[in-house]
């Protein structure tokens, strides 16, 4: 009933549930945290730490998202589906339609301003001095971008902005090639920190990168286990979580070399072993940069407490014909 609302609110969500569904929201327990709740289920912490990580999904902490994100875990359980080609071929898919209608796709074409006529939008303007008149906008940017004043005034009223202390996790990569030794890998693998209260702390309420991070790996030519392991160098991303200070100059370098340093101590406890021939680094003012008005922060509004999902925007804006 939550996913099937345009823009959910507690009040739709109760009535859409009706009256038998009442038993089953209140399973879901929003007003308790997963990390409390699952210490209900698990007497094993390492069990309570792992069913934790899928707050991390929605950029969220386990010590602050509701439980109710416990229904992550139920969802993968049942199976999930993924996009033959990659994620990216749902881009490739949609522009292909487009054309195939007689629409122009016209990229790297930077907007300056979403332009209105009386209350509603009429096009956009270009950063190269064009007007492009148009009877419907989609704004495929974190509506922080409008809030902030970025598209300009009106579209800056028709979106929320999300502040500094409610945005999302941002992230640390390490784009590699690399020859690896040792840890069984699979394509989805997560070496878990020691101390998972204290990592969250540093991320959130100290602004800065864990000294011990819980690190994920993803071998991304590799697929089930029993696969043929590849050979030579395979491609991986590493990824830790990071603060969404991207926009106020941090995390500075030497910070991010000594959480590199740590992530790959890590991994070799763990026994893994990297031998990389080829790496990109991504952070919070990489994304940051690519999304603007975000301090690098990669899920919008961070799912803390029982009304943040309530405060996510939905696809309609304030502004007639402007969509997020």
């Amino acid at each position: 009933s939550f996913i099937r609302a345009a823009e959910p609110s507690m009040g739709a969500l109760i009535r859409r549930a009706g009256p038998g569904g009442l038993g089953r929201l209140g399973r879901t327990r929003p007003f308790s945290t997963l990390w409390k709740t699952l210490g209900r289920y698990f007497k094993d912490p390492r069990l309570r730490q792992l069913f934790g990580r899928y707050t991390t999904y929605v950029g969220a902490s386990p010590f602050a998202a509701p439980a109710t994100l416990m229904l992550v875990a139920h969802v993968e359980q049942a199976g999930v589906w993924y996009v033959e080609g990659g994620m990216h071929r749902l881009a490739q898919v949609l522009a292909d339609r487009i054309e195939a209608r007689g629409g122009t796709v016209r990229y790297d074409t930077p907007v300056a301003e979403i332009l209105t006529t009386g209350d509603r939008v009429s096009g956009v303007w270009t950063v190269d001095g064009e007007e492009v008149a148009a009877e419907a906008v989609i704004a495929n940017a974190d509506c922080s971008a409008l809030g902030s004043g970025l598209f300009g005034r009106a579209a800056a009223a028709a979106a929320p902005t999300v502040a500094p202390a409610e945005r999302s996790l941002s992230a640390l990569t390490f784009l590699t090639e690399a020859r690896t030794d040792g840890f069984p890998l699979i394509r989805h693998n997560v070496f878990f920190s020691s101390d998972y209260a204290r990592e969250f702390e540093e991320i959130l309420a100290a602004r800065r990168l864990p000294g011990e991070p819980t690190v994920y790996v993803c071998a991304q030519d590799r697929g089930d286990p029993g696969d043929a392991v590849p050979e030579g160098a395979e491609r991986l991303l590493v990824l830790v979580n990071a603060p969404p200070n991207g926009d106020s100059g941090g995390p500075p370098q030497a910070e991010i070399e000594r959480c590199e340093a740590t992530t790959m101590n890590l991994l070799a406890r763990c026994g893994l072993t990297l031998a990389p021939e080829a790496t990109a680094r991504a952070g919070p003012a990489t994304f940051e940069a690519l999304f603007p008005a975000t301090g690098g922060a990669l899920y919008g509004r961070a799912s803390h407490g029982w009304q943040a999902s309530f405060q996510r925007p939905g696809v309609r804006t304030k502004l007639p014909g402007l969509y997020l």
